[in-house]
């Protein structure tokens, strides 16, 4: 095994007891696991925290298939719009369903189980104010089982926000005094629970933060969250090369000293951006180093000169712990001009999970 992702269960697990302190009673715990469980694995997830949480969260109905095929009994939310066609499997397997357009709505049946979207100010899936009326004299006549209500925020992450999300949070509320729905769960995540805990909502999605990652440098570190993933990767190829040697594709790094050099076995098919080209490091026997050259599909390059005893077959830190070093989500989402949500997700869902 070349590459590999680490889970760490212990750091999965104080991440709900941590997010559990901040709950009133009674207020239930739904696990985003959408997207390989954000680039986590799903199943490793689902193993690990099962009988932690209240529901789970997917984001496409063959997840949910999936999962309920692995044995999975909790309770399952698709967060994604099915079609009509996917409405008997969905009952078949007992997998409540979101339902964001009147077209899903008025096909509903007996037994199927259901969770409104509404469109509270993010401009995008689920009803919007106009809908409500409508919605509720339909719901009144369809068969199926009303199980929830929610919406997502659109900037919660953001202080200068506060006021939008408040409205937000406002509007919905409005529409559950009207639906009546048995829960409620605003995108109720760690961008809103930690500090201000809403009374009105009945149940937080959880997704980043599970995971040890916070959605935002804005929002104060209420808690201690630990990361959950680190990846790991082995040294394939090792040589020197002279000054002013040319690395990588385009010739993007001329080395200004004798050098030598490891070749890894990972590209940006594995998730490594190749706008992170020449600006990130890594860590080999517990001192970071530094990637050179052009990130090329399969293959990136390290400057390892100032390690002394590398060799082939030696393992290098992408992302977690090597001894006092330390590179992050956050330090690649810095390289990659993005966010840490992008940076995990688009992990190669190829790559081995193991927990650790």
């Amino acid at each position: 095994m070349q590459t590999w992702i680490e889970i760490n269960k212990k750091a999965l697990l104080n991440n709900i007891s941590q997010i559990k302190k901040q709950l009133k009673p009674k207020v239930k715990f739904m696990a985003v696991l959408k997207s390989n469980a954000y680039g986590h694995g799903l199943l490793e997830i689902v193993s690990s925290i099962q009988n932690e949480v209240d529901y789970l969260a997917v984001f496409s109905l063959e997840d949910a298939i999936f999962l309920r095929k692995q044995g999975v009994k909790k309770p399952l939310l698709v967060m994604s719009r099915i079609s009509s066609e996917q409405i008997n499997l969905a009952i078949k397997h007992d997998i409540e369903v979101t339902i964001s357009t009147f077209d899903i709505l008025k096909k509903a049946k007996k037994n199927l189980k259901a969770h409104i979207c509404v469109d509270t100010g993010m401009g995008r899936d689920g009803f919007v104010s106009s809908d409500l009326k409508k919605l509720s004299a339909l719901l009144k006549k369809t068969p199926l089982k009303l199980c929830g209500i929610y919406a997502h925020f659109a900037a919660a992450d953001k202080t200068k926000f506060d006021d939008y999300s408040q409205k937000q949070i406002q509007e919905l509320l409005r529409w559950q005094e009207e639906l009546n729905c048995p829960l409620v769960h605003h995108s109720a995540s760690a961008r809103t629970i930690y500090g201000k805990n809403y009374p009105d909502f009945n149940m937080v999605r959880i997704g980043i933060s599970l995971y040890g990652l916070w959605p935002s440098s804005q929002r104060e570190k209420s808690v201690k969250l630990e990361p959950v993933l680190s990846w790991r990767v082995k040294i394939a190829e090792l040589k020197s090369l002279p000054k002013g040697s040319a690395i990588s594709y385009e010739c993007t790094h001329i080395l200004e000293r004798d050098s030598k050099i490891a070749v890894l076995p990972i590209g940006y098919y594995d998730g490594i951006a190749r706008i992170s080209s020449g600006k990130s490091q890594m860590i080999l026997r517990g001192k970071k180093v530094p990637q050179i050259g052009r990130v090329t599909m399969n293959l990136i390059v390290i400057d390892v000169t100032d390690v002394k005893g590398a060799k082939i077959g030696d393992v290098v830190t992408i992302i977690g712990k090597d001894g006092k070093s330390e590179i992050t989500a956050d330090d690649w989402a810095e390289w990659s001009q993005t966010i840490n949500y992008e940076v995990v997700a688009r992990l190669n869902s190829a790559i081995t999970r193991v927990q650790s």
